[in-house]
């Protein structure tokens, strides 16, 4: 680390700092016995912090059914929490003005706001305690940027250049230019201006949530998060940025692929709404509607051309329509699979899969069928890579799906979710292309081993007993999931 530098920037005496009233509410909140009237106080006494917070509170983000007149009123139906987040963010905005022509303020509050929104509803949506620190955290994340631009000017601003726009390029070239990064940066003066850990963390590793301390894991990741989400919603091609999104939030939180496209709808009304009340200027909304079809149209093409985050499928041999691992990849993929659980002592599952009726529409119009099953393909990437699968397609309309690590909760859901999604997505693939089909629909056999207390002793048996789920399925009238359990494929 570059110290004069350093020092050099920490002494600069425009550097962003807090207004009294946000040092006060600091220093209130601090305490365990924090006096709700004494904050309340602090807050009215800056009329115009006040009407901000209240405006907020009422808006449709928090969703009260009664209306607050007063921020007595809105700690005792919010809690502490929100009323302290909202009054530290309004602080915080005030704090950095948006004067200088020459340095980009729509980039960095649209990735500040979406970040921060996102966070705190991913937090929400894992059942995590921590979504008013996770929405300070997005919000406050970048403020090493603007400190490095208030102390060096023009300086930084060639630096910001070298990355063209995309910030996840920022931090080598600080590294490489100045021997400082912004993280460092903004951790220290989040620090000077004495906010607790939980605020001070997510700014120093949000560029880094696998290195954060066991004590904010959670936290920063919500952070990490809200960063995907809001590449997903402003980049110019969103596909790759989902695609991270949906494995790290199941990695991460056990968050389903369907769960996530649910929050970034929400997460774009929000983040419009949220743009407004703090009156900032993030640039067009974005509309989670089109940009998802937009990302779900690349994701079939990396489907198609057999493109994969996951280390499994390097040296594999792919399906040339789908770009599905292919029936020799399949065989050697399972043996792995196999080998691995009873190693680490980690259940797997195996998932196979036929697209009902699908012969009709090859006979009658191949063409459809193909886009059909590369459609399918993409789905099924979709809904199980995130939770450890690996898609094969091992005939015509056939697919199996070797999962590791996976637990029988988790593949359920994954089953319904994908299978919802089967029906809505065909849809739109068949739509008046051919007579008496509207949607697909998938029949599922399962067979999850358990290493501790499985009937599963060989790759084969295992294989069988997923079979006999998709014959049940099949024989049930299709468009359903059979699990065959392990006493029964003894």
């Amino acid at each position: 680390m570059n110290r004069e530098l350093l020092e050099e920037i920490l002494s600069c005496p425009s550097l962003p700092s807090l207004p009294a009233v946000a040092v006060r509410v600091i220093e209130l909140t601090a305490s365990n016995d924090v006096s709700m009237k004494e904050l309340a106080a602090t807050i009215e006494n800056d009329q115009a912090l006040a009407a901000k917070v209240l405006r907020t509170v009422n808006s449709s983000f928090y969703g009260l059914r009664t209306r607050c007149a007063t921020i007595s009123k809105a700690l005792v139906m919010l809690g502490l929490g929100p009323v302290k987040t909202l009054a530290l963010g309004f602080s915080l905005v005030s704090s950095m003005g948006d004067q200088d022509p020459r340095f980009d303020f729509v980039g960095y509050w649209r990735r500040g706001l979406y970040t921060a929104v996102s966070s705190k509803l991913f937090a929400e949506a894992a059942k995590k305690k921590c979504s008013e620190e996770a929405f300070l955290g997005g919000l406050l994340q970048d403020v090493g940027v603007m400190a490095l631009y208030r102390a060096l000017g023009n300086r930084y601003l060639d630096v910001m250049k070298q990355a063209g726009g995309d910030h996840r390029k920022l931090v080598k070239f600080e590294l490489t230019d100045l021997e400082v990064q912004h993280p460092d940066i903004g951790a220290m003066l989040t620090e000077r201006w004495k906010l607790p850990a939980e605020l001070v963390l997510p700014v120093k590793y949000h560029e880094r949530p696998t290195a954060a301390p066991k004590e904010c894991t959670d936290l920063v990741r919500l952070v990490g998060l809200g960063n995907l989400a809001h590449d997903v919603l402003s980049d110019p091609d969103p596909g790759p940025a989902l695609r991270r999104l949906y494995q790290r939030a199941e990695q991460w939180f056990g968050l389903t692929a369907s769960t996530v496209d649910g929050l970034l709808r929400r997460i774009a009304e929000a983040a419009k709404e949220l743009s407004t009340l703090f009156k900032l200027d993030t640039g067009l909304a974005a509309d989670a509607e089109a940009i998802l079809t937009k990302a779900t149209g690349q994701l079939l093409e990396i489907s198609k051309n057999g493109g994969t985050g996951s280390q499994l499928h390097e040296g594999l041999q792919h399906d040339p329509l789908t770009g599905a691992v292919s029936r020799d990849g399949f065989d050697a993929t399972l043996r792995e699979a196999f080998r691995a659980s009873i190693e680490n002592k980690e259940p797997m599952g195996l998932l196979e899969l036929t697209i009902d009726d699908f012969k009709p529409i090859r006979q009658s119009a191949a063409d459809l069928a193909d886009e059909a099953l590369i459609g399918v393909t993409a789905l099924l990437k979709k809904h199980f890579e995130p939770a450890g699968g690996v898609v094969c397609r091992v005939s015509d309309e056939v697919f199996a799906i070797p999962l590791s690590g996976v637990t029988k909760q988790a593949l359920a859901r994954a089953c319904e979710e994908f299978r919802a999604d089967l029906v809505r997505a065909s849809g739109v693939w068949l739509k008046g292309r051919i007579t008496g089909r509207t949607t697909l629909t998938a029949s599922i056999g399962v067979a999850l081993h358990e290493p501790e207390n499985s009937a599963f002793q060989s790759v084969e048996h295992l294989v069988t007993a997923a079979t006999k789920g998709l014959q049940a399925s099949r024989a049930s009238g299709g468009n359903s999931v059979r699990v065959v359990s392990q006493k029964a494929a003894a």
